[in-house]
């Protein structure tokens, strides 16, 4: 059954603030319930109060902290990674939780598509 882009709850972890807004600012946009941290201690939080159907995660979060460290801190919490840095794919596969990666900057229709064909979001009717 299809479901509608406000019923979606998407948690945008960066630690490039202008990043994580952008992300979000198109998130909703688009119709999706958002949230944001800034830091991997913050995301492991939110992420347990706010209980996202998806964290997209940066995978360098600065100050020695990794999305990868977010990740094994919450095994059974669907995530995206995302980098500007090479990705170790091996790695990203090493995580039953990770639907996917896509690299930086984002293209907003294609996490968009990823994002609705994951949790069967139809496209919107075009006026």
């Amino acid at each position: 059954m299809a479901k509608k882009a406000s019923d979606i709850k998407l948690g945008v972890i960066d630690d490039n603030v202008q990043t994580a807004v952008s992300i979000t600012q198109l998130l909703e946009f688009n119709g999706f319930k958002t949230f944001q941290a800034y830091n991997a201690k913050d995301a492991v939080a939110k992420a347990k109060k706010e209980k996202p159907d998806l964290l997209i995660l940066d995978i360098k979060l600065g100050f020695g902290e990794t999305g990868y460290d977010v990740a094994k801190e919450l095994p059974k919490q669907k995530i995206l990674f995302i980098s500007g840095y090479d990705m170790d794919k091996n790695k990203i596969k090493s995580f039953s939780n990770v639907i996917g990666s896509l690299t930086k900057p984002v293209d907003i229709n294609e996490l968009l598509k990823l994002i609705r064909k994951k949790f069967n979001v139809p496209e919107p009717k075009e006026i």
